[in-house]
C-alpha cells in the first residue's frame, strides 16, 4: 500500500531487540539472538485502510482460495488449505458472518510458470467472491494483484513476504499475515553471524520473493561486518543448476544460503555431488524451502543434518496442530497454516464490524481488528465483543499481528528450524523462536 508517512517513519525508526527462547528443553540457556529491527509507528499514527472503490454486497462473505495445489510451492498447499478450512469451520460453528455461513471457494495458484492463478482469480471474481486468499508465492500474487484489487475485491495472502507489497498501489485492498522479508533477512543475517560466519554465498530464485530476501539478507549481513562473496540469482524452472552451484563452490564462503522453492532439492543434490555438504559448510534455507517435505526428497538418511533455516511463524500449539490434523490427517508440515487461519478469521471479523460483505467496507476495518482494542483469541469470543460494540484486538495462532497502515504485521515471530542429527526431518527440540516488532 502506498503511504509516504509510513515510509518516513520506517526511515527514522529506532532499534529494538529480537527475543528468543529455546523450544522443547526448559533447561537450555536461551540463545543470544539480538538483531537490529526497526520499530513500528506509534499507535496514533496508524491509519485505517480506506479503499476508494465501492464493492458489492449480498449478505454472504465468500472467500476464493488461491493456494498451491500444484507448482513449486505445492508442499505449502496442504497446511494452508487445512488452515483455511479450519477457520471456516470455526466461523460457521459460531453462527457464521452476518448471519450466514462463510463460504470458501477452492482454487489452485500454480506457480509463475503457468497462468493457473489468473484463471483461478477470474473464476472467483465471476463467482462473486468478496476476497481472494493467497497466493503463497509473492511472484504469483504480483501477477494477479491488479486484477483482484481492480475488481474491488480484497487480496489477502497468508504467505507473501516480498517487501514490494508494502508500497504497492493496491487501493488499500491488499493485506498479509506474513511479515515482510525486511525482517526475515535480518533474522537470517543475525543467525549467520551468531554461528561464526564471516563470509556468505547466496543463491536466490529470480522473482520478487527471492530477489527481495537476497537484498534484505545481504544488507544487514554486510552492515554487521560480514562479506557476501557470491550473490547469484537463477531461473527456478531451469533443468540443471550446475553453473550457479559452481559459482557457489568457487566462492568458498563460510555460509551458503539457498533462497528458493521446490527446486532446492536439485540445487542441494548438485551441491552435495560437488563435495560440499552440511559437514563442510554451514548451509541455510528459508521459509520457501525448509521443512519435512524437502527432507522426503532425499533417500540418503541424514544428508540434511544440521542445515538450518528461517520461517516466519509463531509457536504452533499442539492443540492447534491436532485440530489441523482432523481436517487433513496427512499433514507433515504446518508452515503458514496459522497465518492462513488468521487471514480468514480477520476478514470474517472485519465483515462483522463493517456490517457488510462489501469488500471495500470490510477492508476498511481489517487493520483495526488486529490492534488497539480488547484482546480476544477466538472468532466466537471476538464476534460477541463486536456485537456488544467493543473495539477488538484479535490475536490468533500466528501471534499478535498488529497491522500497520500497509495492511501487514508490525509484530512477527520467527522459527529457526534445524534438521536433526542423522535425520532429514526437522528436530523440534532444536527449534528457536524469535519475536520482533517492526
Amino acid at each position: 500500500m502506498t503511504n509516504s508517512k509510513w515510509s518516513r517513519l520506517l526511515a527514522t525508526a529506532s532499534v529494538v531487540a529480537v527475543f528468543a527462547a529455546a523450544c522443547g528443553d526448559d533447561e537450555k540457556e536461551p540463545a543470544d539472538t539480538s538483531a537490529a529491527i526497526t520499530t513500528a509507528p506509534p499507535a496514533e499514527d496508524v491509519v485505517e485502510a480506506a479503499p476508494t472503490c465501492t464493492g458489492t454486497a449480498d449478505g454472504k462473505l465468500v472467500i476464493g482460495e488461491l493456494l498451491p495445489e500444484t507448482g513449486s510451492l505445492a508442499f505449502l498447499g496442504p497446511p494452508e488449505f487445512a488452515g483455511a478450512q479450519l477457520a471456516a469451520n470455526d466461523v460457521n460453528a459460531a453462527g457464521g458472518v452476518l448471519g450466514a455461513d462463510l463460504e470458501l471457494l477452492g482454487g489452485d495458484s500454480g506457480d509463475t510458470s503457468t497462468d493457473t492463478a489468473t484463471q483461478t482469480v477470474n473464476g472467483h471474481i465471476e463467482a462473486g467472491a468478496d476476497a481472494v486468499l493467497g497466493a503463497a508465492s509473492s511472484g504469483v500474487s504480483m501477477t494477479v494483484i491488479d486484477a483482484i484489487t481492480g475488481a474491488c475485491k480484497i487480496h489477502f495472502s497468508p504467505a507473501n513476504t516480498s517487501p514490494d507489497f508494502t508500497e504497492y498501489a493496491d487501493d488499500d485492498l491488499y493485506f498479509r499475515t506474513a511479515p515482510s522479508d525486511v525482517l526475515q533477512g535480518r533474522v537470517l543475517s543475525d543467525l549467520m553471524h551468531e554461528e561464526g560466519n564471516e563470509t556468505a554465498a547466496i543463491m536466490a530464485l529470480q522473482d520478487p520473493y527471492g530477489e527481495g530476501l537476497l537484498k534484505y539478507t545481504s544488507e544487514p549481513f554486510t552492515a554487521a561486518g560480514g562479506e557476501v562473496l557470491a550473490s547469484i540469482t537463477y531461473d527456478p524452472n531451469a533443468t540443471t543448476f550446475d553453473a550457479e552451484v559452481d559459482e557457489v563452490v568457487a566462492a568458498d564462503a563460510d555460509a551458503i544460503v539457498i533462497i528458493g522453492f521446490a527446486e532446492t532439492s536439485k540445487i542441494l543434490t548438485t551441491l552435495f555431488d560437488k563435495g560440499v555438504t552440511a559437514d563442510t559448510k554451514k548451509i541455510y534455507l528459508v521459509d520457501g524451502n525448509i521443512g519435512n517435505a524437502l527432507g522426503e526428497e532425499f533417500a540418503d538418511p541424514g544428508v540434511l543434518s544440521g542445515i538450518a533455516g528461517t520461517l516466519p511463524a509463531a509457536e504452533t500449539g499442539e492443540d492447534f496442530k491436532a485440530r489441523l490434523l482432523e481436517v487433513d490427517p496427512e499433514l507433515i508440515d504446518f508452515s503458514y497454516a496459522p497465518e492462513t487461519y488468521d487471514a480468514v478469521i480477520i476478514m470474517a471479523l472485519a465483515a462483522e464490524v463493517a456490517g457488510s460483505d462489501d469488500a471495500a467496507q470490510v477492508a476498511a476495518h481489517i487493520n483495526g481488528v488486529t490492534r488497539g482494542g480488547t484482546v480476544c483469541t477466538t472468532y466466537a469470543d471476538c464476534k460477541a465483543l463486536v456485537a456488544d460494540g467493543t473495539d477488538i484486538d484479535y490475536d490468533g495462532p500466528s501471534g499478535p499481528q498488529s497491522f500497520g497502515p500497509a495492511g501487514e504485521p508490525t509484530e512477527a515471530s520467527f522459527m529457526i528450524l534445524r534438521y536433526g542429527e542423522g535425520s532429514n526431518s526437522i528436530d523440534d527440540s532444536l527449534t528457536v523462536f524469535k519475536f520482533a516488532k517492526i
